[in-house]
């Protein structure tokens, strides 16, 4: 009997078919998994939004404060609401495995007062953070401008129902930035960022989860604009908000005539109104500002 064989060209012409599907397929399979990704963030931060209006309930419908003691200690949210949760883990987003072990900026935050819950792990970044408003430490949004009670430093929680915008008044939401976690668009949200300078490089495709006062949630595209070329790390240079510019207020603004103070965040100009300061930021009046590529 003879035996029979593929030929060399029969070969090719398999490995050809195999190499197109496989070209089809790599990049489906790609989105899939990015899909669930931007899925279970999105549950993430849903879930932190239904824990905040539990604390809420128990707390005179007053969002939480966050605080410093004389002593370095702090306390921040994912800490306040584990009664609440009970589960660290929501805290970590799927798209984003940083560590910051040490430094300023460090995700560590072992050195809490003494009773609070500490994580596990202490070196990996959160993947939330809440919502102090447009410019960090300068209020404007879930808490006030930062004050000191007896050597405490203290960003106090305010109370929800003064928000004009509840479902467009951001909670929490997707952010890069290291302990005390923040999404304020100065000094936070692209704080660890070291991707590249596009839009589309940010996590998930540029489009940012936020659970909002209302406890809905949903994800939100976003833009990227360079400050400071020559901070460090390089995305304390960086802000990002909205690509709609008209919903910048709405999501940063617990109403648009709420004081907010710019010298918190080093930038000398006077306490102003919340929308002021979003619209002398976005035209440049503080520092120019260079928009990324999609």
């Amino acid at each position: 009997m003879r035996r029979s064989a593929f030929t060399l060209i029969e070969l090719l012409v398999v490995i050809a078919i195999i190499a197109i599907l496989a070209a089809i397929l790599f990049p489906v399979f790609a989105q899939a998994k990015e899909a669930a990704k931007r899925t279970q963030s999105l549950s993430n931060v849903k879930q932190i939004g239904t824990a905040m209006h539990l604390y809420m309930s128990d707390y005179d419908d007053t969002t939480p404060s966050t605080w410093v003691e004389p002593s370095g200690a702090s306390v921040d949210i994912y800490q306040t609401f584990q009664p609440y949760l009970k589960n660290m883990e929501i805290f970590f987003s799927p798209a984003w495995t940083q560590r910051v072990p040490s430094g300023p900026n460090a995700c560590a935050n072992a050195n809490t007062p003494a009773g609070q819950f500490v994580p596990q792990d202490t070196t990996r970044c959160l993947g939330y953070g809440y919502n102090w408003g447009f410019g960090i430490w300068a209020g404007g949004a879930l808490v006030a401008p930062q004050r000191n009670d007896n050597g405490t430093t203290v960003m106090p929680g305010v109370s929800a129902t003064s928000a004009e915008e509840p479902s467009t008044l951001a909670a929490f939401g997707d952010t890069y930035n290291g302990r005390r976690y923040t999404i304020s668009a100065i000094g936070s949200i692209l704080n660890h960022y070291t991707g590249p300078q596009r839009n589309s490089a940010l996590r998930h495709g540029g489009r940012f989860n936020f659970t909002f006062l209302d406890s809905s949630a949903k994800s939100i595209p976003m833009r990227a604009y360079t400050f400071n070329p020559a901070a460090t790390p390089r995305g304390a240079g960086y802000i990002a908000v909205p690509s709609n510019t008209e919903t910048i207020q709405r999501l940063y603004c617990l109403s648009p005539g709420t004081t907010v103070s710019p010298a918190q965040v080093g930038i000398p100009a006077p306490d102003m109104p919340c929308s002021q300061f979003i619209q002398l930021t976005m035209n440049g009046a503080f520092a120019p500002l260079s928009a990324w590529p999609n």
